[in-house]
């Protein structure tokens, strides 16, 4: 059985590293055309248009919202709510509308 010096597979060691190193940055994609711009808009179906006229509806005030931000006291939030700190961390100053657990603001761990 035949075995390779020690500096050959040093070698062909260090071929296979560097050519793995170099590999993602070949694997690029390379630079296309852009894509021609369409001249009119894709029509919406109506339950699409529907769902969408819903994101832009104004929730403040909604029974369902459950977080409001830019509060700084519990008569700003929509009733049922409590004006809560909005982050579980030290040195947070964000407050947020939150519906209460137990009647108080929500434990952030």
């Amino acid at each position: 059985m035949r075995t390779c010096p020690p500096l050959t597979r040093l070698l062909v060691l260090t071929a296979l590293f560097a050519i793995l190193a170099v590999a993602p940055a070949l694997a690029g994609t390379s630079p296309t055309a852009p894509l021609a711009a369409t001249s009119a808009p894709q029509a919406v179906s109506a339950p699409a248009a529907d769902f969408l006229a819903t994101l832009s509806a104004d929730l403040q005030g909604a029974p369902g919202a459950l977080f409001l931000s830019g509060c700084t006291s519990n008569s700003q939030c929509p009733k049922g709510q409590l004006c809560c700190l909005a982050c579980g961390f030290d040195g947070c100053e964000a407050h947020a509308c939150f519906q209460p657990v137990n009647g108080h603001c929500p434990l952030f761990v």
